[in-house]
């Protein structure tokens, strides 16, 4: 026998809601979503993650870091190449912090610094026998207040000490130009001065922003910091040399073009230990303060990665 409730034992329950009870609900989710959310960034926060580091797993598809006192926000261009470091490769060592690059058990980096005049004296020998493969060597600065070009008193001395220690050197130019004709005598003061000299390493271009007021380069645009160092760059190509430049965060993602730099490689300077800014890069500064046997207080420490 069939009854009326087995006609409707397969009818789906249906309730109907009013305009009042769907917001009651919405807001309920709102809530809920709102709390997840804040618990999450409570919890990292407590966990000792600074505030960029939580913001920075909030936008994936935007570069955020801290610079002039705000959070900034630049959303990654697709149209730039990526690079493909996997985190999962890269190794630090307990003792000494120094970075390596290992797949399947072979180490596919270099393991080098960056020095200048205020590293005084160095012992290149002891340098070597602690494992440095390659160095880089201020070989010129400009005054950021003065404009004043300056050749770096230890260059010569440091390119020979490296070299008679058997590394690898290349040298850097720390420009704060502020006109075309300044740039032309930073490449034609550094081509100059390593005349006679061999480099197995590039000559880099570093237009770090200066935070000070006062510094001269304030005033420069987006594209006068990108037509200045492709000049530098294109100079120091057709004497012979291998060209790159140097950037920060910042640097890359405000104050510069990148789209206009893609075939020149590229040293990125970032002091966290992860492989976080998106694009292309060859070299990576990823310590300020690095100890290494024959140089007195710290150095920057670098990796070669490919």
């Amino acid at each position: 026998m069939v009854t009326d409730t087995d006609n409707h034992a397969h009818i789906p329950f249906q309730k109907t809601y009013s305009k009042e009870e769907v917001d009651s609900l919405v807001n309920e989710a709102r809530y809920d979503s709102r709390k997840k959310l804040l618990d999450s960034i409570k919890n990292s926060l407590e966990s000792g993650k600074t505030l960029v580091s939580v913001l920075k797993s909030l936008y994936p598809e935007h570069i955020v870091f801290s610079a002039n006192s705000k959070y900034n926000f630049v959303p990654i261009n697709n149209e730039l190449s990526r690079n493909n470091y996997d985190i999962k490769s890269l190794q630090e060592d307990e003792t000494t912090g120094r970075y390596s690059y290992v797949n399947n058990g072979k180490v596919e980096s270099k393991f080098g610094i960056d020095v200048s005049s205020h590293q005084g004296d160095i012992d290149w020998e002891t340098v070597a026998a602690d494992g440095v493969e390659f160095v880089f060597v201020r070989a010129l600065y400009r005054g950021y207040g003065t404009g004043k070009l300056v050749v770096d008193e230890k260059c010569i001395e440091n390119i020979e000490g490296a070299h008679a220690a058997g590394l690898d050197v290349g040298v850097y130019v720390f420009s704060q130009a502020i006109t075309k004709e300044e740039i032309q005598e930073e490449a034609s003061t550094v081509l100059n001065l390593l005349e006679g000299y061999t480099l197995e390493l590039p000559i880099v271009f570093d237009v770090e922003k200066v935070s000070d007021s006062q510094a001269r380069t304030n005033s420069l645009t987006v594209e006068d910091r990108t037509n200045f160092t492709i000049e530098f760059l294109n100079m120091v190509k057709s004497a012979g040399y291998e060209p790159m430049f140097y950037h920060n965060t910042e640097m890359g993602a405000m104050l510069l073009d990148l789209t206009k730099l893609t075939d020149y490689p590229k040293w990125f300077a970032g002091y966290t230990k992860e492989f976080y800014w998106p694009y292309e890069y060859n070299l990576w500064q990823y310590s300020e303060s690095g100890r290494v046997n024959g140089i007195q207080g710290n150095v920057d420490l670098d990796i070669w990665l490919k």
